[in-house]
């Protein structure tokens, strides 16, 4: 059995540790110019992000978020990517998490289109604008990388 990981599967791991560690170059080289995000939700960052330089720009603000990023299971073809995560968010009165779901269409190794589906509506809201709905309570993880 081959165990070799998809290289678009690789790349969008790449992708996510260049966010973590808050390296828009390397993000720049792993993302297509006229990229379009999808990104859903009625709060204050949701809706179509598209182009390079606005996806770097609203990745940049994340980082006021407190914004969490961690991977259950990445798969992929030639054209498609899907990411299992964990999203999440923790700062001063918010530490939520939810299971999400993301679907991309890539382009020669680099993102193209990106939908993102999370699993906790009030709690992927609260990520973003801090609205208390049903969200996952999180205790604080040793060594948790914060943005």
């Amino acid at each position: 059995m081959d165990t070799a990981e998809h290289p678009n599967a690789t790349a969008y791991r790449r992708t996510a540790e260049a966010f973590r560690a808050r390296d828009f170059e390397a993000i720049r080289s792993l993302v297509a110019e006229d990229v379009v995000w999808h990104v859903p939700g009625r709060h204050s960052m949701a809706g179509e992000i598209r182009g390079l330089d606005e996806l770097v720009a609203w990745l940049g603000r994340l980082g006021e978020l407190g914004f969490t990023l961690r991977e259950h299971d990445v798969f992929a073809n030639d054209e498609h990517v899907c990411a299992l995560s964990y999203m999440g968010a923790r700062r001063p009165g918010v530490a939520i998490e939810t299971p999400v779901t993301s679907v991309f269409q890539d382009r020669g190794g680099r993102q193209v289109e990106r939908w993102i589906d999370p699993d906790d509506a009030a709690a992927w809201e609260a990520i973003f604008d801090g609205i208390h709905g049903k969200v996952r309570k999180l205790p604080p993880r040793k060594g948790e990388v914060r943005f």
